[in-house]
């Protein structure tokens, strides 16, 4: 015998949720926590959460530490949580997420044990979300900004070990963005654009290999703009300042450059 429209209907109804029971029920016999039971304790979740964390099954971690940071936030476990859901996504270098979720941490959590390290982790997130030279910069001053605050919060930390080397190669990204923006410029004959791409190499990241070559380029625009005497009254004040860069190469390519020759 057929059946009607509406008995079809509620036959498919029903056969979906038999399939959802029975992955439900699948799920429950494999050993896995099912993420929709309510009735799991939030100590239970956190403990299961630790395991796949040691396994380093981040995703997973991350699942049961998710659901104790959105429900259970007020609860003892809350920082513990948090903290653990911050280095789920960060392990798992889904750095913009272990982002948030540490800097969450940091602004909720103030007295957490978890304070000094996820700090730093937000040092270290920034630095790893600090693209190459050739792309915007804006983690990079981000990065070094929060890493200095670290060593100014923290000096005797043990995570600070090897800060002033993360600070060094984040101003170097800093001063070659610079110096690519002055040659894009000084290639489109752009003079003026270029030198203060290049000043900003002199004033701020003079402490890198690209200082050198800043004030030499910013005498060559001065040169190509006709401005000759304002270039080797530049180069009277680099002699009269920073002695240590004029060596005999320097000198050599600042004449080659006042003589339009280079």
């Amino acid at each position: 015998m057929a059946l009607s429209k509406p008995e079809l209907r509620y036959q498919a109804v029903l056969n979906m949720k038999l399939i959802f029971l029975s992955i439900i029920f699948f799920i429950a016999g494999c050993g896995w926590a099912n993420p929709f039971d309510d009735q799991i304790p939030y100590k239970t979740r956190f403990e299961d959460g630790l395991v796949f964390f040691e396994d380093e099954k981040y995703t997973k971690s991350a699942q049961q530490f998710k659901i104790i940071v959105e429900r259970a936030s007020h609860t003892d476990l809350g920082d513990d949580a948090l903290f653990f859901l911050g280095e789920s996504y960060f392990l798992d270098e889904e750095y913009e997420l272990a982002l948030i979720e540490y800097e969450k941490l940091v602004s909720r959590m103030g007295f957490s044990p978890y304070i000094e390290k996820t700090r730093w982790r937000i040092c270290e997130t920034l630095m790893a979300l600090s693209p190459n030279y050739y792309h915007d910069q804006e983690s990079s001053r981000k990065a070094i900004v929060e890493i200095q605050q670290f060593l100014d919060d923290y000096p005797s930390s043990d995570y600070s070990v090897g800060a002033d080397g993360l600070i060094k190669e984040l101003r170097l990204r800093l001063a070659e963005k610079n110096m690519e923006t002055g040659q894009l410029y000084f290639k489109l004959k752009a003079y003026d654009s270029a030198i203060l791409a290049y000043e900003i190499v002199i004033k701020d990241y003079y402490d890198t290999v690209y200082y050198r070559d800043a004030n030499l380029e910013v005498m060559r625009c001065l040169v190509l703009l006709g401005n000759n005497e304002e270039a080797k009254e530049f180069l009277e004040d680099l002699e009269e300042s920073n002695q240590s860069l004029l060596d005999d190469s320097f000198r050599q390519i600042a004449s080659d450059i006042l003589n339009n020759n280079s």
